[in-house]
């Protein structure tokens, strides 16, 4: 598992655990044994990462990030992301971490807010920190002029950066009414990611809503639902493009009881 929490990489299994004596060696047995589904095995080493080195920022972090990523442990994720920036104050990835984790998981937007620009003043070439404070400008505060110049600065720091074109494409899609640059920037999105459901998602509805291309619209549908099965959104829609604009009773009937299904709150929430 990497240290940050939103760019998780694995490896292979190991057999040896008994010859682990290091943190480093810990946490590097605990990402191979996460990758390889052996969660309580994994705990285990990171578990052993901290009680080695009690004061080790870094395993704090990877434990913390293993059990929210996996565990779903929230509360112990924090406790564990307080203690990687108390022992290192300089820690911009956990900062980051617990900023993502306040925002997702527990509503804290001040406090992600705080822990993301901190992240940034740390360290201001990483891009996905930029993204996820833009996606909370956004989002929770409206705020359209920040949003848009954090998705460009995530951009900046990172051209590769695939989830920033499709944060930037849906602002210009939804909000800017820019349609040829809310296409490019899904374009490149899934240039950069082709297994980015989200940016199939949205040039879809892009598709469908703005250039009355429902053949196209379809396609990225198909496509966003292939990669993510329990992508609600995608069903519903595809369920009005198939009712609406291609005549498919049938399909559109059971698309929409499947988006039901995943949510229950889908349609009441549209």
């Amino acid at each position: 598992m990497s240290d940050r929490l939103h760019r998780v990489r694995f490896g292979k299994s190991s057999q040896r655990h008994e010859r682990v004596t290091t943190p480093d060696l810990c946490i590097a047995l605990g990402n191979r044994l996460s990758q390889s589904g052996n969660e309580p095995g994994a705990l285990v080493a990171y578990d052993r990462a901290v009680c080695l080195a009690p004061n080790y920022a870094k395993a704090y972090n990877y434990r913390g990030s293993f059990k929210y990523a996996v565990l779903r442990d929230i509360a112990g994720a924090i406790a564990d992301f307080d203690s990687a920036v108390r022992y290192d104050p300089d820690y911009a990835v956990a900062y980051a971490n617990r900023g993502l984790l306040r925002y997702q998981q527990l509503g804290d937007i001040p406090g992600a807010l705080a822990d993301l620009n901190l992240a940034i003043l740390l360290n201001p070439r990483d891009a996905s920190v930029y993204t996820t404070r833009g996606l909370i400008k956004y989002g929770e505060l409206g705020d359209i002029e920040y949003a848009l110049a954090d998705y460009d600065l995530a951009i900046e720091s990172d051209p590769t950066f695939a989830a920033a074109y499709n944060c930037r494409g849906l602002l210009k899609n939804v909000k800017l009414m820019d349609i040829d640059g809310a296409l490019a920037d899904y374009n490149k999105a899934i240039e950069l990611d082709p297994n980015l459901s989200e940016a199939f998602y949205n040039r879809g509805t892009l598709k469908h809503k703005e250039l009355a291309d429902p053949i196209g619209a379809l396609a990225d549908y198909d496509r966003a639902i292939s990669l993510d099965p329990n992508l609600a959104a995608a069903y519903f829609v595809r369920s009005l493009l198939k009712r609406h604009l291609l005549d498919d009773v049938l399909g559109a009937t059971h698309d929409r009881h499947r988006a039901i299904e995943i949510d229950p709150n889908i349609v009441a929430d549209r």
